[in-house]
């Protein structure tokens, strides 16, 4: 008696048909916003895979061909870098697939966190040529901003993800995670600091390790 007293302040304007008209098409969108959110992860996945692929094929058509002996030389090195952020990404690109597969569903804060991841990991392949074309201090730091970022917000995702699966452990999950941004933050700033006074061997280092992170034996033994 009490429910329908209440339902009807709610619903002054409506009749009893009304009402359950009106409730009827809640529960459906209800509904169909639990589809979505599984449908979701499905979608997110390819979006992301085609999204890294038009990354992967401009970095390889931006190779210039050599049109003499002289050019050569570039044509390698131009070789080599594409091959530097094609590793990069496709080390970011694995960690995003472990975190989609680790979930069943996704709302809208996931949705939020993983554009935002892919506009951070569009600048990789940008900065990559230029800390291999100009190793200087400035491109060294800049690239070290870009690749922090980017772990940052695939960080945030892994959140976003995660967050409602360790809901009755939230507090060790959300140490956890912040030991493990600390941690990044404290190796990125090291880094920062060697390409500010060293940057040709910070340059080797940002190349050298995200694609040792992706050949490590112990990243398929993590999923």
């Amino acid at each position: 008696m009490k429910h329908r007293i209440k339902k009807k302040m709610v619903y002054w304007h409506m009749d009893d048909e009304g009402i359950e008209k009106f409730e009827h098409m809640q529960k459906k969108r209800a509904e169909n916003d639990e589809n979505l959110k599984t449908s979701m992860i499905s979608h997110l996945s390819a979006l992301n895979d085609g999204v890294i692929a038009i990354f992967i094929t401009v970095m390889m058509l931006e190779i210039p061909y050599p049109t003499t002996k002289d050019q050569y030389s570039t044509f390698i090195w131009s070789i080599i870098t594409f091959l530097v952020s094609f590793f990069i990404i496709a080390d970011f690109w694995y960690d995003n697939k472990r975190i989609f597969e680790s979930i069943r569903e996704a709302d809208h804060l996931v949705i939020v966190a993983d554009f935002i991841f892919l506009a951070s990991l569009a600048l990789i392949p940008a900065t990559t040529k230029w800390i291999m074309h100009q190793a200087d201090r400035y491109a060294a730091v800049n690239f070290g901003i870009v690749y922090f970022l980017t772990l940052l917000f695939q960080e945030l995702l892994y959140y976003a993800a995660l967050r409602k699966r360790f809901h009755n452990h939230f507090k060790l999950f959300f140490i956890i995670l912040i030991s493990h941004v600390g941690f990044l933050l404290v190796v990125n700033a090291l880094l920062m600091v060697v390409a500010y006074f060293y940057p040709r061997w910070a340059t080797v280092l940002y190349m050298v390790l995200p694609v040792i992170s992706f050949f490590r034996p112990e990243k398929k033994e993590e999923v």
